[in-house]
């Protein structure tokens, strides 16, 4: 049996297909991220989130990318070390920080972005443009209902 039959044995099929080809896409960029780079996956968690938004906080970014708030504490923790994240108090919540991305955080999530990029590109290869834009449009409608379903 091929791995790759597993693709019509389960019980949930397009969930099924989406974790396979996140793991096929995500995981060999994230292995080479560490390696370039020295960012590892909760660290690039809180960059995608701080070059989205300015002056967001740690409890934001938990709510978001529904990770625990240890592992969104380490990444900010280690971001600050490396100079790609910057923390200050937040002047309405002293107990709170503000945390905000700096310019070298910018150019290495913008490093890291463009690999994701081209593997999304090369991964949506066999699709047609129609068939590539059908696709997010589906995806997007899902995506924009899970407060309805995710519970």
């Amino acid at each position: 049996m091929k791995l790759i039959d597993i693709l019509d044995a389960t019980p949930f099929g397009i969930g099924y297909r989406l974790a396979f080809l996140t793991n096929f896409w995500r995981e060999p960029i994230l292995r080479q991220m560490e390696k370039d780079f020295g960012i590892i996956r909760p660290e690039l968690t809180v960059l995608m989130c701080l070059s989205f938004r300015d002056d967001v906080h740690a409890r934001d970014i938990c709510e978001v990318t529904e990770q625990p708030s240890n592992t969104v504490s380490r990444g900010v923790a280690s971001l600050e070390k490396k100079g790609y994240l910057a923390r200050t108090r937040d002047t309405d919540d002293t107990r709170r920080q503000v945390l905000r991305i700096t310019p070298e955080g910018r150019v290495m999530h913008d490093k890291i972005m463009t690999r994701f990029a081209q593997a999304e590109q090369k991964m949506l290869g066999v699709l047609s443009k129609q068939e590539q834009t059908d696709l997010l449009c589906l995806l997007d409608k899902v995506a924009r209902d899970v407060e309805n379903w995710r519970s």
